[in-house]
């Protein structure tokens, strides 16, 4: 690979990673809008709402597009859509026996998790440089989130699952985006996603109307189904054919500094000095981890 290529790369992988951190900022969004959402409507109802609306949204975008399809693309896609769905399921069960900082704290276990699996699935060996980002990643968000005594228990175990759902769907979305159209594939995965949460919903929730919701619950909703879902994972989906798994994760684990800064100007919480810190080694994790290597490495 000549020089021009490989700065033509550099700057591919740039720019993607600088997308991935406005999938975060709409991910940690999400925390508020949620909580708005919880309002009116229960968690179940939020998820079939959210993946139907979403999947109506990203149908606009794909109307010219659906002649791409592959027999490839839809087991695929259908397999994204399951991990998004169970994680999300896991995580809402598992909110009921946990705390939402503590909940927040093992979500974001794949900082770690994803160069492992990136390692044992692709055979790529994280460098040390990720490795090292990870953990300072993790520790961070660990002084952002922990408030109580960290003890193990029904809904802390349902919520390292969800880590893992969410870690497997990182690396393998960064497998099938090499040579799938993004926008329907983001189209079918979210459209699967609808399916499993419209069933679920159906069968262990009763059905929510609209018209009965409030406006900040509403407009909490509505965000759910734009920037939170359909713009998010089709921005995740379009920069992932660029930056590298282990990239995508530390990066997207920025949620919980863009979280936390929503729930202190948006939902009035309070702002411990503790998180300051917690914020400084979240972006210190994102500059060790964009440091060019002297040898590039196959995990970077």
């Amino acid at each position: 690979m000549d020089i021009n290529e490989q700065q033509k790369n550099r700057r591919n992988i740039v720019m993607a990673d600088s997308g991935l951190l406005f999938v975060a900022l709409f991910w940690g969004g999400g925390f508020v809008a949620g909580k708005f959402a919880l309002e009116d409507m229960s968690p179940m109802n939020i998820m079939a709402y959210r993946y139907v609306g979403a999947t109506l949204v990203m149908a606009l975008f794909c109307l010219k597009k659906f002649k791409l399809m592959t027999k490839k693309m839809i087991p695929c896609a259908i397999l994204i859509g399951f991990l998004m769905y169970l994680g999300n399921t896991l995580q809402t069960i598992g909110l009921q026996y946990t705390t939402p900082g503590k909940q927040s704290f093992i979500i974001s276990l794949y900082t770690v998790l994803v160069p492992l699996l990136s390692w044992i699935i692709l055979k790529t060996k994280p460098s040390k440089r990720i490795i090292v980002a990870a953990f300072i990643a993790l520790a961070g968000i660990a002084l952002l989130t922990l408030k109580d005594d960290f003890t193990i228990g029904l809904g802390d175990f349902l919520t390292f699952l969800f880590a893992v759902a969410f870690s497997l769907q990182v690396v393998f979305i960064g497998i099938f985006m090499k040579d799938m159209d993004a926008t329907l594939f983001t189209f079918l995965e979210i459209a699967a996603a609808a399916v499993f949460s419209l069933i679920t919903a159906l069968l262990f929730d009763t059905p929510a109307s609209l018209s009965n919701m409030h406006l900040a619950p509403l407009l909490g909703l509505a965000y759910l189904v734009t920037f939170n879902t359909a713009f998010a994972f089709l921005l995740q989906n379009l920069c992932q054919r660029f930056a590298p798994a282990n990239h995508t994760a530390i990066l997207l684990s920025t949620e919980t500094v863009f979280g936390t800064i929503f729930a202190v100007t948006l939902a009035n919480e309070v702002f411990r000095g503790r998180m300051i810190l917690g914020c400084v080694l979240m972006f210190a994790a994102i500059i060790i981890s964009e440091l060019p290597a002297k040898k590039q490495c196959a995990g970077d």
